[in-house]
């Protein structure tokens, strides 16, 4: 009986020895939770359990995995740190637990990298049609990447480019862990009635690197106002073209228009009034100090229906533009004076001829064409009679045997050489021309000369002569007749050489038009395409050959000297 009670009891302690106080078997192997794991490329902390009957200890075969606590004795609650990726491929490590006695166990750990990332903040931009001020003609994108990248802005057929891309780098120096920085752009105004879409793709410089989903960011910008047929179209016409020009100075609209600077109105007692409609419509405007850098003068100039004289002049770096004139302006019908002045042309439009019917003065000067506009004849302006092209210079050259380099980018400005281009010449035969201004550019070789019977040239005349005053200029009967008209001519700071011709020298207004300053006074010290230094042969020491041409010119032109007492 006593055997039997020994044995019993022997059992229930085996028993109870397998259990723990909690009454679970205690693990006779060691065993872990999982034996896999998969974190992102963020890394992060994951929870994990080891049962071992014993003493137990791991170790991670690569420096970005730890496991906390390392090691224990009996079952664990453990936590396993994963550091975040800087690449972009997926990357495994394994931690391995060993015990006395004990099987080892092995964890595996994987880790995504970051894929190729090109990320913004937006999608779609919406910005107003126009601002006052340039420094408020921009939005920002934050943009999140990991990939050099390259930026292009696509636009509809036909549409000029308005955004510009400002700041478009992002420091890259986490290796695939993506930055995030703001970029700028910045837009013109929108000077058309209707909006304006453009889409911004950004695209991986390493054409092998592919996104995940594509990076476009719709812009679209507002419409500019309706401009009605009336005043207050007008005015609005005014304030869009000096807010579109970046004008420095800008109109009050809260003011009335007939008390704006530089904007005049039509009234009932005017000579020129084009009809009873145009009183109070806007007849002159002149916009000046402007930073315009778009292609063409906005579209709302063509609205100035009754506008007779426009003036644009002084644009901001106007020698790093190569600007257009546009034919909006083009279609003003009453239209008699243009100046577009330090400007950035370097054309004009063939449909500039829409203004022949009326334009008398065109002011070009300041801007950088390259030759002449063959627009310009006397056919199709046959009602010019002032036509200024002074100072068309885009760069400082003195010596033209360099005019072709190509750091002269743009070319050097208007080049005309005699010997080969029939520019001057042209010019020259607009006997039209009450005024011609022609100083300061590149214009080299001889002066052209002319004889009667060529190229349309006709021959001074007793009535000529009459008409000027009697036996004024009899002199010049029989020899050819060179711009009759003309009561100003300026050919100086010029490259001419050889001699001046006989026609400019004894010209019935030559002594109106300060010879010796505006017409024989060449470029300082400047030398024409073949080295030659620029001067006339035939510069009159004084003008006694023209008083004795001219005999009553003297009392006229001498200044007599006053007797002293």
């Amino acid at each position: 009986m006593l055997k039997k009670t020994l044995f019993i009891t022997l059992i229930a302690l085996l028993t109870t020895a397998c259990k723990d106080d909690k009454g679970t078997p205690a693990p006779s192997v060691l065993a872990l939770g999982t034996d896999t794991i998969t974190a992102l490329c963020d890394g992060g902390n994951e929870p994990l359990s080891v049962t071992a009957p014993s003493a137990w200890s791991a170790s991670a075969d690569q420096p970005w995995l730890t496991l906390t606590p390392a090691n224990g004795y009996g079952s664990q609650e453990c936590v396993v740190s994963i550091d975040s990726t800087l690449i972009t491929d997926v990357r495994t490590a394994h931690i391995r637990f060993v015990g006395d006695g004990m099987q080892e166990c092995r964890l595996t750990v994987v880790q995504t990298g970051y894929g190729n990332i090109i990320h913004t903040d937006s999608t779609d931009v919406h910005v107003v049609a126009s601002q006052r001020n340039r420094s408020d003609r921009h939005f920002s994108l934050a943009l999140t990447t990991n990939v050099a990248f390259d930026v292009t802005i696509e636009y509809p057929e036909g549409v000029r480019e308005w955004l510009t891309p400002k700041t478009t780098e992002i420091r890259l120096d986490r290796g695939a862990r993506p930055r995030t920085a703001s970029l700028r752009f910045d837009w013109t105004n929108n000077a058309q009635s209707e909006q304006r879409v453009a889409k911004i793709k950004f695209t991986p410089k390493d054409p092998t690197q592919t996104l995940r989903q594509p990076a476009v960011v719709t812009v679209t910008q507002g419409a500019a106002p309706r401009i009605e047929d009336n005043r207050a179209g007008d005015s609005l016409a005014v304030v869009l073209l000096a807010q579109t020009l970046d004008q420095y100075s800008e109109w009050d609209m809260n003011e009335n228009m007939s008390h704006w600077s530089f904007v005049r109105l039509w009234e009932k007692s005017d000579k020129t009034l084009p009809c009873p409609e145009a009183v109070g419509r806007l007849r002159d405007a002149q916009f000046f100090l402007c930073d315009y850098q778009d292609d063409e003068l906005p579209p709302q100039v063509g609205c100035l229906k009754y506008a007779e004289s426009l003036s644009f002049y002084s644009n901001v770096n106007s020698f790093l533009r190569d600007l257009h004139l546009g034919a909006d302006i083009c279609n003003l019908k009453h239209l008699r004076s243009l100046e577009v002045f330090a400007w950035g042309l370097v054309d004009l439009p063939a449909e500039l001829v829409n203004l022949a019917p009326t334009l008398e003065r065109l002011s070009i000067g300041g801007n950088n064409f390259n030759s002449l506009p063959a627009v310009l004849t006397k056919e199709n302006f046959p009602k010019l009679r002032i036509l200024e092209m002074q100072a068309c210079r885009r760069w400082t050259v003195s010596d033209l045997r360099n005019a072709n380099d190509t750091k002269y980018e743009g070319g050097i400005g208007l080049h005309i050489n005699t010997a080969s281009s029939d520019d001057l010449r042209r010019l020259l035969l607009w006997d039209t021309l009450e005024q011609l201004v022609l100083s300061y550019n590149f214009i080299e070789g001889s002066v052209p000369d002319f004889k009667v019977g060529e190229d349309g040239v006709e021959a001074w005349t007793q009535r000529d002569v009459d008409e000027w005053g009697g036996d004024t200029i009899s002199f010049l009967v029989g020899r050819p007749k060179v711009l009759p008209r003309c009561k100003w001519l300026t050919l100086n700071l010029n490259y001419f050489t050889g001699n001046a011709p006989e026609w400019l020298l004894y010209h019935p207004s030559l002594l109106d038009w300060n010879p010796e300053t505006l017409i024989f006074n060449q470029q300082e010290y400047g030398l024409d395409s073949q080295g030659r230094s620029v001067r006339f042969d035939n510069t009159p020491t004084n003008f006694e050959y023209y008083y004795n041409a001219f005999p009553l010119y003297r009392s006229k032109y001498e200044i007599k000297e006053e007797k002293e007492d």
